[in-house]
């Protein structure tokens, strides 16, 4: 087992797009962390030049495919990817990321609150409050919100077994909840249903797993369904141009630059809006612009001049616990 690392799945062509996009996260992890990052390869063949030399913290594993007949989404590889790593402690990335100065606090915050007491990964929020209202993940007219919605578009009845806002399936998690991350991989995998539910105020429809047709909405039915209640702050930015607000301080603990506004909160989860941990981005569609904005954070982390990562409220803090220390009624967990 490996005591600590980000796990990474991709597939695709040598030095194709989603080749090239993986390699710009396997360097941003040589940069700026001192942890390992599995990549688990869901094909045939890898790109030659990532070799020990160039990249000595990478662990590149092919992998074998599921077969086209088993008709699943490509990204339940994700959660084959977290148990086959065999991760203690575990960060997900996805290859549209990349990663930040700071990014090895989330092993520390993740060992920290994934335990025997709470044994289930943890999602940050998504940037978007997906309900039965919504288009999207999980959105309008998909069979999981019967379940956990039974007022369906009627706001008055709402969600009452949804546990957490939608979360976004960038997963951290320990060894604790690996046996969370297999017994939903099979409930999908051998077409399970969950039967109806009697929860004392309503009876929860039964669900067939197999209409869960991606990996983030089995994340999330599955932490609704064994009664999650913790999320990350929004360490996993939207896209890498939320940078701007990090690069763009000047030393000055206030944020006034476009991007400094905090996640949109939620009534039920986080009525006080989401803060920004300035850890990794997502939707790194372009290889070129990730490399300009890791090299450019690499640069200013060098010289000590980048901005400590913690963002609330147009308030950039020194560390986590001086973000909670000031802010009290804070929800997303740093």
């Amino acid at each position: 087992w490996v005591e600590r690392a980000f796990v990474n799945y991709y597939a695709g062509a040598p030095y194709g797009k989603h080749a090239n996009m993986t390699e710009e996260l396997i360097n941003s992890v040589h940069r700026f962390s001192s942890e390992p990052i599995v990549v688990m390869h869901f094909g045939f063949s890898t790109v030659e030049s990532w070799t020990a030399e160039r990249f000595p913290r990478l662990v590149l594993i092919n992998v074998a495919p599921m077969p086209s007949l088993a008709r699943r989404s490509f990204n339940f590889n994700k959660l084959r990817a977290m148990l086959l790593s065999r991760v203690r402690v575990g960060v997900e990335l996805d290859s549209d990321q990349f990663v930040a100065p700071g990014v090895d606090k989330m092993f520390e915050f993740t060992k920290r609150e994934i335990t025997n007491s709470y044994p289930l990964p943890i999602l940050p929020p998504h940037f978007l409050d997906w309900s039965p209202t919504d288009q999207g993940p999980g959105g309008e007219g998909h069979k999981l919100w019967d379940r956990y919605c039974p007022g369906g578009k009627r706001k008055s009845v709402g969600c009452k077994w949804q546990t957490l806002r939608w979360g976004h399936a960038h997963p951290t998690w320990t060894f604790w909840a690996t046996p969370f991350l297999g017994r939903w991989l099979r409930r999908n995998f051998l077409d399970e249903t969950l039967p109806e539910r009697d929860r004392g105020n309503g009876v929860m429809p039964a669900l067939r797993v197999l209409d869960v047709i991606e990996d983030e909405d089995l994340l999330n039915i599955a932490t609704w369904e064994e009664g999650g209640t913790k999320q990350w702050c929004k360490y996993d930015l939207p896209d890498p141009s939320e940078f701007q607000a990090l690069l763009s301080a000047t030393g000055a603990q206030a944020c006034y630059a476009p991007f400094c506004g905090d996640i949109p909160g939620d009534p039920r989860s986080h009525p006080h809006d989401i803060a920004k941990l300035f850890l990794t981005a997502h939707h790194a569609v372009t290889p070129v612009v990730s490399r300009r904005y890791i090299e450019e954070l690499d640069r200013r982390h060098r010289a000590k001049t980048l901005a400590p990562p913690y963002l609330y409220h147009q308030h950039f803090y020194k560390s986590a616990a001086e973000l909670k220390d000031a802010n009290p009624s804070l929800t997303c967990l740093a």
